[in-house]
């Protein structure tokens, strides 16, 4: 027997090292911290050695490039926050001298100290950071047939969970969860927040739907069942939560991809002359609709007969007796207090508690600011926020190059067509959910998204 070649056995360790972090994360990176996200970082350290080894600048297209860039500012972002300051200079950060000034008085004498105010969360967003960047890097040097490999297994993972929250909802309250928090209802899988597991359910179904897209212009008909089935469960996952704003995401991604996918596209483009690889004649509009459409009604059956009780009691609340209005009404008054450098990451519930009335106070501990781009501008000032508008750049970016071979992508391989798709729709839910919650601080989506982005940007690409 002939010995495998070594870049073979690399694609594989690669391959596995990179499944290994992704159903860590799916399954362990839904808490609050502890020992799931520690597990995490730890399944996150082999992809980031083995993304390093293999990271080759001159097989990178110049958004991948900049993409390294940016995490890489990013981290030292992180890492200036953490670096010692004399008082003298601490002194002149903004409200740093009363911060001092309380040492004083509480008897210790002036030392050194960080620029940031949480020295421990500054350190796990770094990790968080790390870990993210761990996936989107190895990833970005797999192939395309691997990553694609890598969202199956997502979804299998995915379905698990999906499953999972269906047995949770039908045992009632407080019953087969993880972790006690303020959601005794419904579906919430593995996770903490119910809204993070909406999110990933919503990151999950355009994939769904476009392997089930694949399937069907494939004629593989036991795919295409299996694979509107879990698009039906994911939603219905989604609904169960009874997150409001996770079901609506995933609605939405819902209609964008089922618009992607089926719409027909093709007849915008300049017809190419037909080729041997062409085994299938085409498919009728009417009848390729017809599957999708019954998925989707199964789908609405199943919502309005299991969850849309639960659904109409959130949907009666008053918004306007939601805490994120009193978060973001407090938090602007800390944002200009700590403006241009921030408080630190991690550290928005010690500088936000000081700036809440006490007569506005409840029991519920205001952790997050339900809002990233308030609680990254307080925690990290300018700097944080223009890396935050590079950010959402760079995710543009990548949407419009999964877009711009559209609609059969280009150079890209036939079951790959749907899924380069509804990259942008993926992308776009995490991104859109973080204006009223916090998605991407929660690790199993941040991993997640680091493959997405890697699966959306081309491996060389002159006009990017």
């Amino acid at each position: 027997m002939r010995p495998t070649p070594a870049p073979l056995r690399t694609n594989l360790f690669a391959t596995l090292a990179a499944a290994t972090l992704l159903v860590v994360a799916l399954l362990f990176g839904g808490g609050p911290r502890g020992t799931g996200d520690l597990i995490v970082h730890l399944a996150a350290l082999p992809c980031l050695a083995l993304g390093i080894v293999r990271w080759r600048w001159s097989d990178a297209s110049r958004l991948q490039r900049a993409f390294l860039a940016w995490w890489l500012f990013a981290l030292a972002l992180v890492a200036l926050q953490l670096l010692p300051l004399p008082p003298s200079l601490l002194a002149k950060l903004p409200q740093r001298a009363s911060v001092l000034a309380d040492l004083a008085s509480a008897g210790i004498a002036p030392a050194w100290h960080p620029l940031t105010l949480d020295t421990w969360a500054t350190v796990r967003a770094m990790l968080a950071l790390a870990s993210f960047g761990a996936m989107w890097l190895l990833a970005s040097t797999l192939s395309q047939t691997s990553r694609t490999r890598l969202l199956q297994l997502g979804l299998l993972v995915g379905a698990v969970l999906a499953l999972f929250g269906f047995a949770q909802a039908a045992a009632g309250q407080h019953a087969l969860r993880f972790h006690a928090y303020h959601h005794p209802v419904g579906a919430i899988g593995t996770f903490a927040n119910r809204n993070h597991f909406a999110s990933l359910m919503a990151m999950l179904l355009p994939f769904a739907l476009a392997f089930a897209a694949d399937a069907q212009r494939a004629r593989n008909r036991p795919l295409a069942v299996a694979s509107f089935a879990l698009a039906i469960a994911l939603w219905l996952a989604a609904a169960l939560s009874f997150s409001r704003m996770g079901f609506a995401l995933a609605s939405c991604a819902l209609v964008a991809s089922l618009a992607l996918l089926w719409l027909p596209w093709e007849r915008l483009q300049p017809r190419a002359p037909a080729t041997h690889s062409d085994h299938h004649p085409p498919t009728r509009i009417a009848n390729r609709w017809l599957a999708p459409a019954l998925a989707a009604a199964v789908a609405l059956l199943a919502i309005a007969h299991y969850a849309w009780n639960g659904l109409l009691q959130r949907l009666q609340q008053d918004p306007l007796d939601d805490l994120r209005w009193q978060y973001l009404h407090h938090g602007l008054a800390v944002l200009r207090d700590y403006l241009p450098w921030g408080s630190g990451l991690g550290s928005f519930p010690w500088v936000y508690a000081p700036a809440e009335p006490v007569q506005r106070t409840v029991e519920s501990f205001a952790e997050r600011a339900h809002d990233d781009l308030l609680q990254i501008a307080i925690e990290a000032g300018i700097p944080g926020l223009v890396l935050l508008v590079a950010f959402i750049a760079l995710n543009t970016v990548v949407a419009t190059s999964a877009l711009r071979n559209f609609p059969m992508g280009r150079g890209a391989p036939a079951h790959d067509h749907g899924v380069r798709r509804v990259v942008a729709v993926a992308l776009a839910v995490p991104l859109l959910h973080s204006l009223v919650d916090y998605p991407f601080r929660t690790l199993a989506i941040a991993v997640l998204g680091g493959l997405l982005l890697a699966h959306g940007s081309p491996v060389r690409d002159a006009r990017v």
